[in-house]
């Protein structure tokens, strides 16, 4: 009987204690990582300017925020154009700012700190579009010179280097290295990449040549004298485009406005620019070379070369190439303007497109 009873009062017990939840050594309190866990309210928020306000360097920014009624008062509050400061506010909720004539175009965080007693702060970041503060110089063309050009090479990248032009080309299962005679036009030496991946730009650098793909994230290097492929190397971005080098970095674009300049040993991105002018952003970069401390650009589906600052990203000049290629040298497989090569021996310039019968060597001239 009293083993009974002693059974019964444990199984009371027990049922006591799955009626509460406590735990041993636990309080019956919220845990304070649950408190902790809910999103706070922000005290201040951007009235102006408004997500992606465009700017230009030196223009003055007027900054309004909206404060809770019901929230205390910031010791401060500074704010920071792309990690520099550019004002400070305590006791308002508005002031103007003068950004900086260096900022670089692109987008850029604005970023309000608001400091409160007791050590607390609140961050904010709202991103603003700064464009270039110059016009471009407008430039038109002269032909010099006219070579022979397979009309049968999707050009995607085009160099010249010691009397040759070096040609990667694109499509699948046509994607291609070249090394061409200008006089005739013929190929001596080539070589194909896998029938799986679209050929894109490509660039010579210490007697190397770089090659990119379309949208396979994967590129080869290769010896620039027998073509053998000596690496395979893999990047970030989503697609590859153009391809160049300012002799130290490989600068690459992607179809967008930015250029990305990259180490040529592990292709990692050392740093990034964007492209504007003082209009808009200017995307569709596509194949790419540096001349003489400037980067020259074909703008994909246009007659246009743009020339653009590697530092800034700001676009120096535009050259409206259209009319080079007559209608008597078209067919209907003749593609867009793309392929700019540079003598620097001989301070010449040439230029090709997708599927032309022609490279031109022009001179450009400033309107």
């Amino acid at each position: 009987m009293r083993i009974l009873n002693a059974l019964l009062t444990l199984l009371i017990a027990l049922q006591i204690a799955s009626c509460t939840n406590e735990k041993p050594g636990k309080s019956n309190k919220p845990e304070q990582t649950q408190i902790i866990s809910q999103p706070q309210p922000k005290v201040f928020s951007f009235v102006s300017p408004s997500r992606m306000q465009v700017f230009k360097p030196g223009d003055k920014i007027d900054i309004q925020l909206l404060a809770k009624n019901d929230n205390p008062k910031a010791d401060s509050i500074v704010f920071m154009i792309d990690g520099s400061v550019v004002g400070s506010l305590a006791g308002k909720t508005s002031l103007s700012v003068n950004s900086s004539n260096e900022i670089s175009p692109g987008i850029k965080p604005l970023k309000m700190t608001a400091y409160f007693p007791e050590n607390k702060t609140e961050s904010s970041i709202l991103p603003i579009l700064f464009l270039s503060n110059i016009a471009p110089a407008s430039y038109t063309y002269k032909v010099i010179n006219v070579f022979p050009h397979d009309p049968r090479a999707y050009t995607q990248g085009f160099e010249y280097h010691d009397g040759y032009f070096y040609e990667g080309t694109g499509q699948y299962g046509q994607s291609s290295l070249r090394k061409n005679l200008p006089g005739t036009g013929d190929v001596i030496k080539s070589r194909t990449i896998g029938t799986d991946l679209f050929g894109e730009g490509i660039t010579l650098l210490n007697g190397k040549i770089y090659q990119i793909t379309y949208r396979n994230q994967v590129g080869f290097i290769y010896d620039a004298n027998s073509f053998e492929q000596v690496q395979k190397f893999y990047y970030q971005n989503r697609e590859g485009w153009g391809l160049t080098n300012n002799g130290s970095e490989i600068i690459m674009s992607d179809g967008t406005n930015v250029l990305y300049f990259m180490d040529p040993e592990y292709f990692s991105v050392k740093r990034k620019i964007e492209v504007c002018d003082q209009v808009s952003e200017v995307d569709s970069l596509n194949e790419l070379e540096y001349i003489n401390g400037i980067i020259y650009a074909n703008r994909y589906l246009t007659n246009e070369i743009v020339m653009i600052d590697p530092e800034t990203g700001k676009v120096l000049g535009r050259a409206d190439m259209k009319g080079l290629l007559k209608p008597a040298d078209r067919t209907s497989q003749t593609d867009v303007l793309n392929g700019i090569a540079w003598d620097p021996e001989g301070k010449r310039l040439f230029v090709t497109g997708k599927y032309w019968p022609k490279i031109f060597q022009v001179e450009l001239i400033k309107k």
